[in-house]
């Protein structure tokens, strides 16, 4: 995958992304982030970074979130979060 990091990074690099209205948090720190050129390099270490998943539930969830969807089949996210967090309000939408 690290070939693939030069060619997002070259594309990102011509692509323009605006401040977000809500901060991104990343995958790859687990952390909220809000100015554009730094969300276009967490991006390109996505690709070859592990997924901080748990890590970022519990960011979210330390920042107030309230009420959350898990989106599709099955309700195996919400199970996690729920193990992570009994008071957690997470609703399945199935597909």
């Amino acid at each position: 995958m690290e070939p693939a990091v030069s060619r997002l990074e070259a594309a990102m690099a011509t692509t323009e992304i605006r401040a977000p209205k809500i901060p991104v948090i990343s995958n790859v720190d687990a952390q909220p982030h809000s100015d554009p050129d730094t969300i276009k390099k967490i991006l390109a270490r996505q690709v070859t970074s592990p997924v901080r998943w748990e890590l970022t539930v519990k960011t979210l969830l330390s920042k107030g979130l309230k009420k959350s969807y898990e989106l599709g089949p099955g309700k195996v996210i919400a199970g996690i979060v729920k193990r992570m967090n009994k008071g957690a309000d997470i609703e399945n939408v199935g597909a």
